[in-house]
């Protein structure tokens, strides 16, 4: 794997991470964002806002929502976990999971770091080679692994008293 591609790689996961959190942020941060937009919404003169449609094709605003992928209910997943995705063993403490848009994700009655201690043993018993490891921060633990060409990334955040994990494989 080159450089280039690993760098893209931690790049994406480092984005990923962030993303997590941010679905994870309270909902006090959601209302004070809505109150940063109305104040700015009624700072812009009424000539601007009336300009903006016109100033945006139209075929632009439609082709959005089909760019962005459908993640479904990777944060909250609802099925039964499985035992293991695309080789990648899913720990017994998993209580629901779901597939969608490329990842697996699930709800586990379990620590980040006991999730973590599990991934870094299961992993390198099946031949994976850890390529990069964040141990629990208090919020979320991170591990990605590469075999034969594919990488596998491992988000791991808290979830009231359990845990929710995000499985890429790539």
């Amino acid at each position: 794997m080159s450089r280039i591609s690993k760098f893209l790689l931690l790049l994406f996961v480092v984005v990923f991470v962030l993303a997590c959190n941010f679905v994870t942020q309270p909902i006090s941060d959601a209302q004070q964002a809505v109150e940063t937009v109305q104040s700015l919404a009624t700072a812009l003169p009424i000539e601007t806002l009336k300009a903006l449609p016109s100033a945006i094709p139209v075929e632009t605003l439609e082709a959005i929502p089909s760019e962005i992928p459908d993640f479904g209910n990777a944060v909250d997943p609802q099925g039964e976990p499985l035992a293991e995705w695309n080789g990648i063993p899913i720990p017994p403490s998993a209580t629901s999971g779901e597939e969608t848009a490329g990842l697996y994700s699930f709800k586990a009655d379990a620590t980040t770091a006991d999730l973590f201690e599990y991934y870094k043993t299961e992993m390198t018993g099946l031949g994976w080679n850890e390529f990069f490891a964040m141990q629990d921060t208090g919020s979320g633990a991170l591990l990605t692994y590469e075999k034969d060409n594919n990488v596998v990334t491992i988000t791991i955040t808290t979830d009231g008293d359990g845990a929710l994990v995000f499985l890429t494989y790539q």
